[in-house]
């Protein structure tokens, strides 16, 4: 990653010690030629690449994507408008419901007594070409 910027820098420094103040804005013609274009290319690419490499950044030291073990899970969701929502939380022997609405979570009520049992079985799994059978009418022959 790092050998990557090195190159995008030492192709498009070369570039940026050639402009002068005396220079005039380079017309259409040169708009269009084969190093303009790669010059242009080149920080592209750069700029892609301090993003990725901020993004990794990000990740490693906030510890985004790693799975974390524990007792916490989302229970059922469901949806009461366009951005609000009333979320069944279980942590530990407890299920709390909560209430989410943009810049607010609200905790409505706590189950001392699961009302949704922790063992229920989830929905069985559709694979993706059964839905898009479903979906353009055409019934496998099996179902």
């Amino acid at each position: 990653m790092f050998r990557i910027a090195l190159l995008l820098l030492s192709i498009s420094g070369p570039a940026l010690a050639e402009t002068g103040a005396g220079e005039t804005l380079p017309s259409t013609a040169d708009l269009f030629s084969w190093s303009y274009l790669g010059q242009v290319v080149a920080s592209l690419a750069l700029v892609i690449g301090l993003l990725l490499a901020a993004l990794w950044m990000m990740r490693r030291v906030n510890g985004v994507g790693q799975a974390v073990g524990g007792q916490m899970r989302v229970v059922s969701s469901l949806g009461l408008g366009q951005r609000e929502r009333a979320v069944l939380v279980s942590v530990g022997d407890q299920q709390i419901l909560l209430g989410v609405a943009p810049g607010r979570v609200a905790a409505l009520h706590v189950f001392d007594e699961p009302p949704v049992a922790q063992d229920t079985p989830s929905a069985p799994s559709l694979k993706f070409s059964e839905v898009w059978q479903n979906v353009m009418g055409k019934k496998d022959a099996s179902s």
